[in-house]
């Protein structure tokens, strides 16, 4: 049993027009955070909640740092976003590394405001790094498109929705990544510290949505393989049944569960 479960759930719906809005995120963390609630004990929980214009670029990146930095050994540190994702041209020195030219990243509330930035996968793996210095148990939860590679129209006859915005072409700068990170680096190198990435779909495909019952396809059918096990599997037995349900409901959509550092995947959730 954990000490401590520190959660950050974050979900956006009301992005600017220029982005596309969503119907289902706000719905999909509120339902996860009402899961978390059903199940752990209160004393055990701490759940920081971000949506819409409350989930910026600069809240995620603090929530993630103060709240779930708070995770110790024997804790469990959780992130949970519902949005867009989307490709931005990455920094030119990342070429080596990634020859694509590409990062997929969260677009935040305010990631396409002038001067703003998504929340690229390189990113994310420098706050994931931090936190894993402190041994928690760490899990990371995206229901975006292009989320398989998201810690480094589809379906229409169905009536889904991609949650995927506008891809921007231009070149973002090595020093607008996380405070510089990247750029103070001798050699360019990405961290991949332990954890768990439970991903919508593959860094090539588009995460869906049902606008009619306001939710994503794969929060939606996580929950429900959690809650018809009352949470007592594997993340490796999470991902066969989670896989088998989405693949029978949506045509090109594979979700993915990569575990890194040597985090157990047979690990209970």
């Amino acid at each position: 049993m954990s000490n401590r479960i520190y959660a950050l759930l974050v979900g956006i719906n009301d992005y600017p027009v220029e982005v596309g809005k969503l119907s289902g995120c706000v719905n999909d963390v509120d339902n996860f955070n009402q899961y978390l609630r059903d199940s752990c004990d209160p004393a055990q929980l701490a759940v920081e909640v971000l949506k819409n214009s409350d989930a910026t670029r600069g809240n995620i990146i603090n929530q993630f740092r103060n709240h779930l930095g708070q995770a110790r050994e024997g804790d469990v540190a959780l992130f949970q976003y519902c949005g867009h994702g989307a490709r931005w041209a990455s920094a030119s020195a990342f070429k080596a590394l990634y020859p694509d030219g590409k990062d997929e990243g969260l677009v935040c509330f305010d990631s396409r405001s002038p001067g703003g930035y998504d929340l690229a996968d390189k990113e994310l793996a420098v706050l994931i790094d931090e936190l894993a210095r402190h041994n928690p148990h760490l899990a990371v939860i995206l229901d975006s498109c292009h989320s398989g590679s998201g810690t480094r129209g589809a379906d229409a006859y169905n009536g889904l929705r991609a949650r995927v915005t506008h891809e921007v072409s231009s070149e973002r700068p090595l020093e607008s990544y996380l405070d510089g990170y990247y750029s103070r680096q001798e050699q360019l190198f990405v961290p991949a510290a332990r954890h768990v990435l439970l991903a919508a779909c593959e860094r090539t495909q588009k995460a869906q949505e049902d606008p009619a019952n306001r939710c994503g396809v794969f929060s939606s059918t996580l929950l429900e393989v959690l809650n018809k096990s009352r949470g007592k599997l594997s993340y490796a037995d999470l991902f066969v049944r989670c896989r088998s349900a989405i693949q029978s409901r949506v045509l090109n959509q594979n979700p993915m569960f990569e575990t890194f550092g040597q985090f157990n995947s047979n690990a209970g959730f």
